[in-house]
Order: C-alpha cells, then sequence, then structure tokens
C-alpha cells in the first residue's frame, strides 16, 4: 500500500511540477512580499465563527496558487509559521481533490477557514521524511502571491 501510495505522489508531483511550468516559477520570493495585509483583509469575508478567503482570479491565475495565498494568509493571521514545503504540500492535495480546476479570468473561488485549518493541521503532522521530500519542490514555486487573486 505505501508503495502505491509513493507512486501516486510522484505521479502527483510530476502533474504539480507541470503546472508550475507552465504559470512559472519564482526565485525564492516570500510570501506576500511588500504586500499590505489589510488589503487581503478587506477581501475576506468575515463572519463571527468563521472566515471564508474569497479570491478572484486574474488572467493566468491557477487554483494551486489562490490555495497557496489563502494557507499564507491563514498562517499570518494565526501567527503559524506552516513552512514552504508544508504548504507545497497542502496547495497540491487540495488542489489534486478539487480535480486540478482550470480557472477563468474573474471566477472567485473561496476556502474557508475551518478548511483551511483542517489542511495546515494535517500538514503539521506529516513527518520529517516527508516534509524533506516536499521541500525538493520549494525552489520550483514562487511563494509571492501579492498579485495573486486580487
Amino acid at each position: 500500500m505505501k508503495i502505491v501510495q509513493k507512486i501516486s505522489s510522484a505521479v502527483v508531483i510530476g502533474v504539480f511540477m507541470a503546472i508550475g511550468a507552465v504559470i512559472g516559477v519564482g526565485d525564492g520570493a516570500y510570501a506576500h512580499d511588500g504586500e499590505d495585509h489589510g488589503v487581503v483583509q478587506a477581501a475576506e469575508q468575515k463572519t463571527d465563527k468563521s472566515t471564508t478567503y474569497s479570491y478572484t482570479a486574474n488572467a493566468g491565475d491557477a487554483y494551486v496558487q489562490l490555495v497557496r495565498k489563502a494557507v499564507q494568509t491563514y498562517g499570518i493571521e494565526n501567527n503559524k509559521n506552516i513552512g514552504n514545503a508544508r504548504i507545497v504540500a497542502i496547495e497540491t492535495k487540495a488542489s489534486e481533490q478539487a480535480g486540478w480546476p482550470v480557472l477563468n479570468e474573474g471566477q472567485v473561488v473561496s476556502f474557508s477557514k475551518s478548511l483551511i485549518k483542517t489542511w495546515v493541521d494535517e500538514a503539521m503532522k506529516l513527518p520529517a521524511t516527508d516534509v524533506a521530500a516536499w521541500q525538493t519542490y520549494v525552489q520550483y514555486v514562487d511563494f509571492n502571491t501579492k498579485n495573486i487573486g486580487e
């Protein structure tokens, strides 16, 4: 069973890498570099018990990038150091579960805070060996989500 999981993970990673090649890769930029987080918060719909992170896709935005931005925002708001390798794991798994949707310009994508919390909580339980495996792909990811999903 573990071998099947490893093989399916390799396939998912291959798909992730192909998407990364299409959407471009960064050179080590960090989440929300230079971004006014008040703007992000203004774009979020807040209620007493739950928050929904909603983003409107720009031309060329990918679902995986919107997941990345939502997870980063959650981490910032909750003072949680998720780490880039775990973010890559989260965005890959979430995108796979969603069926790797292709976004249209102007499409609104929303994630509930409780869903993101679940993703983050699961990722924080990853064994060190899994985190190290995901770390391999961090160098290919642009973590600057300032202009994503505005």
